[in-house]
Order: C-alpha cells, then sequence, then structure tokens
C-alpha cells in the first residue's frame, strides 16, 4: 500500500513539472503576440502622489486573541469579525458597538463571510467544519447561539458526516442566502445549500491546499463565477454550474495565498508567499502587471556600500509573503498586506506606492491579517494579531 501511494506521488509529480511547462509555453506564445503593456498604455495618466490619503476613524475593541478574518456587510456599516479567542462580533463600524456576539464551537477558526442580505454570518478552520448562523435579529441581546446555526455536514448511505471536509477549511463563501462555497486542505471546494441541508456540488482541479476563496459580486461576470486560488500556485476562475473551471493560471511556484477581482469583472490581483502581487485580465487572457516590495525598494549598490551593509538594509523583504489583498472600489488602488511590513496602497496602473497603512504611531501594535475595503467604497477595515480592527477613510 505504501509503495502504490509512493508510486502515485511521483506520478503526480511528474504531472505538475509537465503542466508547468506546457503553461510557461502557453506564456511565451501569449507574451509574443502583446502589442503593447500596461504601464505603456497608462503612461499619459496622472500619477497618484505618494501621501498620507486615509486616516483612522476608529478602533474596534473587544476580541482577546488574533483576529483571522474580517468581512463587511453589503450595507457598508456593519463588519463582522472572526477570531481566535472563539468570538465572532458583528460592529457597527460608524459608532463603534458591538452589535451581536456569536460564540464559536471551536475557537481555531480561520475565515468567516457575510450572506449578501445581512441575515447570515458562517466560519470556519482547523475543526474541518463550517457552520452558517442566522444573525438578522439585532434586537435579540443573545446574539445567535448553536440553536440558530446550521453545521455543513455531507450525507452519505443515509447518514451525516462529521465533517463538511477532510482537511482544514481555509475559506467560506457566500453566494446567496441559500448556497455557500468551502475551500479546503484537502484541495477540494464545496457548494453547500445549508436551506436544504445538502452538498451539491465538488470543484476539484486544485493540485494542492485552496487557501482563498472570492465571489464575483459586480461587473460584467455571473453571480455564479468564483474565484480560488491554492498551494500549488495557480489562480482558477469557475462557474457552479460546470464542475471544471472556465480558466486557469499559473501565478507563482509558492503558494497564492489571496485573490480577489476587480469591480469591472474582468480583471483578478493575487497575491503570493513570495511577496509578489499579480495583476491578470480574463479578457487578455494574461498577465498585466507585477509588484514587488522587494524590486520597489531594491536600488543600485553604490561602490561604498559592502555586500553585507545593502543585505541587511533590505534583508526585510527577502520574504514579505502577501497574507491578504483587496481593490478599492474604482479599481485603481490595491490594498496588500504583508506578513511583516503592514497594509500597502499599489497604484495598479503606474506601478508605484502611495502609502502605507496601519503602522507608525497610534496605528495596530501586531502583524495585520486582512484588509477589506466596504461595498460603498468610503471605508476600508484592517485587523490585526494585537485583537482590534482599525476603521479608515478618508
Amino acid at each position: 500500500m505504501v509503495e502504490k501511494f509512493d508510486n502515485l506521488s511521483v506520478e503526480l509529480n511528474k504531472a505538475r513539472q509537465t503542466a508547468q511547462i506546457l503553461y510557461g509555453e502557453v506564456q511565451s506564445t501569449n507574451a509574443g503576440i502583446k502589442d503593447a503593456t500596461l504601464k505603456e498604455i497608462g503612461a499619459k495618466i496622472a500619477s497618484i502622489p505618494p501621501q498620507k490619503y486615509l486616516r483612522q476613524y476608529g478602533t474596534l475593541r473587544g476580541h482577546r486573541d488574533k483576529i483571522s478574518g474580517i468581512k463587511w456587510c453589503q450595507d457598508s456599516t456593519k463588519l463582522l469579525s472572526a477570531c481566535q479567542d472563539g468570538f465572532m462580533i458583528i460592529w457597527d463600524t460608524v459608532t463603534g458597538l458591538k452589535l451581536q456576539a456569536i460564540p464559536l464551537q471551536n475557537s481555531w477558526v480561520l475565515s468567516c463571510s457575510y450572506s449578501y442580505s445581512g441575515n447570515f454570518v458562517a466560519s470556519a478552520g482547523l475543526d474541518n467544519r463550517c457552520t452558517v448562523y442566522r444573525v438578522n435579529n439585532f434586537q435579540n441581546e443573545g446574539g445567535a447561539s448553536y440553536a440558530d446555526s446550521v453545521e455543513l455536514s455531507e450525507r452519505r448511505g443515509g447518514r451525516k458526516t462529521p465533517r463538511a471536509h477532510t482537511a482544514y477549511v481555509s475559506a467560506c463563501e457566500f453566494l446567496n442566502d441559500n448556497e455557500v462555497l468551502t475551500g479546503s486542505g484537502d484541495m477540494t471546494i464545496a457548494l453547500w445549500d445549508f436551506a436544504k441541508d445538502i452538498k451539491v456540488r465538488d470543484f476539484l482541479d486544485h493540485m494542492g491546499d485552496v487557501l482563498s476563496l472570492s465571489v464575483a459580486r459586480s461587473g460584467s461576470l455571473t453571480p455564479q463565477t468564483f474565484f480560488s486560488s491554492g498551494a500549488d500556485g495557480y489562480v482558477k476562475v469557475w462557474d457552479t454550474r460546470t464542475q471544471g473551471p472556465q480558466y486557469s493560471y499559473c501565478i507563482s511556484k509558492s503558494d497564492v495565498e489571496c485573490v480577489t477581482p476587480l469591480s469591472q469583472g474582468y480583471s483578478f490581483v493575487a497575491g503570493c508567499d513570495s511577496g509578489i502581487c499579480k495583476l491578470f485580465d480574463l479578457r487578455a487572457d494574461c498577465q498585466l502587471e507585477e509588484y514587488s516590495l522587494k524590486e520597489h525598494f531594491d536600488r543600485p549598490r553604490k561602490s561604498f556600500e559592502s555586500p553585507s551593509s545593502a543585505e541587511s538594509l533590505w534583508s526585510r523583504f527577502d520574504s514579505p509573503g502577501v497574507v491578504s489583498l483587496d481593490v478599492s472600489h474604482s479599481g485603481r488602488i490595491m490594498y496588500a498586506c504583508y506578513a511583516d511590513y503592514g497594509c500597502i496602497a499599489w497604484d495598479l496602473i503606474k506601478c508605484e506606492i502611495i502609502e502605507s497603512i496601519g503602522i507608525g504611531g497610534g496605528s495596530h501594535t501586531g502583524r495585520i491579517s486582512q484588509v477589506a475595503v466596504s461595498p460603498d467604497g468610503q471605508g476600508l477595515a484592517t485587523a490585526s494579531w494585537d485583537s482590534t480592527i482599525k476603521v479608515w477613510s478618508t
């Protein structure tokens, strides 16, 4: 049995290498027919002067551990946060007050999601489960309880399995008030109809852990379209009505931690564990631009500098690691959170850094774990390991 498993692993590695080679040939062919670059097209567009545009509007305090995820409600006034202290909290971002506190069955939560209507929230984590809670009654002082929740599970042979997946659930996203998507370390994505308490479909194409999911809420794509990224270095674009991916892009040789579509629907940005963000367009079917923190700050070494001095100065950018991404309502600015360098605002057209957010005096004292732009584009929230959420606005 062990020998058979080893043979399968060898064959799988060979298939991955072959796929990488073929994809490289496709990229070379696409590069040969490109008639212009994004920098050339945007050369006549005025740059955004680097300065502080966002000011801290408020700080949301109440959690007692690392905050692992945040999601805005569609009305842009409520914010959901999931924390490893065993609670999800719904906040009023205008007043800073807590609207509901939801106790979790497992404190090792990795992600959360808010339904489009605001009636449901979901949490998922290391217990291989995803649980949906009804939270539309804000007059209930006790908040949502286990009685208001539905744990997603698959029926096999007339019985329910105890878990939704065979590995940790890294991401969950609502499609509507009846359906939710889950991505897992078992390399699968599942579509659930929690109103009927059934699994609708599995999406199988990733060759590594599924690390993030993102649903296209607006733009030219259909409501059934969603994006996924994984540890295999790929971003895939799916339609829930079909089992296979509509598009598949090789982003990096390292993990692709996050993916976010732009508001117009035709483009998306992806962040890699190597610290590089990339912009892709579905119509051009290729990469448009690359955003590297190390390359942006790097400079030619002067004659009086020793190799050690230059290395120590820029060593912080050797493996910055992108942990979260979001894009402004206009699609011009990308907010990227790096593992050890806070949140950076990029000009997507000019490939220039505009400002740093959430670091410095009066800002977060711990690592920023996630950034989220409000649906109306007027606010931005950053969550941190320092147990706080900060809301920013112009």
